[in-house]
């Protein structure tokens, strides 16, 4: 599934997303532009259909809130496949008070982003659930206590999108592991837990939760190992 704007659409998208963290100061403006550059899973969720459908979009772990800020952007320069207009509002959670900051300052009221822990807080009823580069995170009780909070919030036909380091693909795993060791190591925390499961494992525990779910590779023009997993609930 690809997006179907042209490259050259896309990068003017980037910047101009980039460009709401302007306020935030040059790191966060830069690392932005980077991850919409170099990260392949934020051209591949514009592709999505389910941006415009009514009902709120939750973003757990949202970080900057880049994917929020994409889609708000790409809403009003009218860059959203098929040119359809962004519907639903945005809620966001995030750990870290400074990353939530800078999130609510590029949003500009577009969405509103709180601070919490995902193991605790309480989600919203929604439409769509984002959980990008988070799951890992979690312990796996932790991880599947969250993916029934999930289930149970989400309407009827609502989509949980995951992006997950695949553990079983080999040396793209292994770099994968050794690229989050690195930011780690650069945090002053390399020896903290990290909890992967193989692609195939996730979608067997979502869907003996109830979704339907669907697997994409996003490690192109990468050499790492993650996959999105787009996963609709069937009652």
């Amino acid at each position: 599934m690809r997006s179907t704007i042209s490259q050259s659409q896309y990068l003017f998208l980037a910047e101009a997303t980039a460009w709401r963290y302007r306020a935030c100061g040059r790191y966060a403006h830069g690392f932005v532009l980077g991850k919409l550059k170099h990260d392949p899973v934020y051209r591949a969720l514009l592709a999505l259909p389910c941006w415009t459908e009514p009902g709120l979009i939750v973003d757990l772990g949202c970080g900057h809130g880049i994917i929020p800020a994409l889609l708000a952007t790409a809403a009003a320069l009218n860059l959203l496949p098929g040119g359809r207009v962004l519907v639903p509002g945005v809620w966001g959670l995030e750990r870290d008070p400074a990353a939530a900051a800078a999130a609510r300052s590029a949003l500009a009221g577009a969405g509103d982003v709180v601070v919490g822990d995902v193991r605790i807080a309480v989600v919203p009823r929604c439409r769509v659930v984002l959980l990008i580069d988070l799951l890992y995170h979690l312990d796996p009780v932790a991880q599947q206590e969250l993916l029934h909070k999930v289930h149970d919030v989400l309407d009827p036909g609502g989509s949980l999108i995951i992006r997950e380091a695949d553990a079983g693909a080999g040396w793209r795993f292994g770099m994968t592991w050794l690229a989050e060791w690195l930011r780690n190591l650069g945090r002053g925390t390399p020896f903290r837990r990290r909890h992967y499961r193989r692609s195939d494992e996730w979608m067997k525990l979502l869907e003996g939760l109830g979704f339907h779910v669907e697997s994409q590779s996003m490690s192109e023009g990468t050499p790492f190992a993650n996959d999105l997993l787009i996963a609709t609930k069937t009652g």
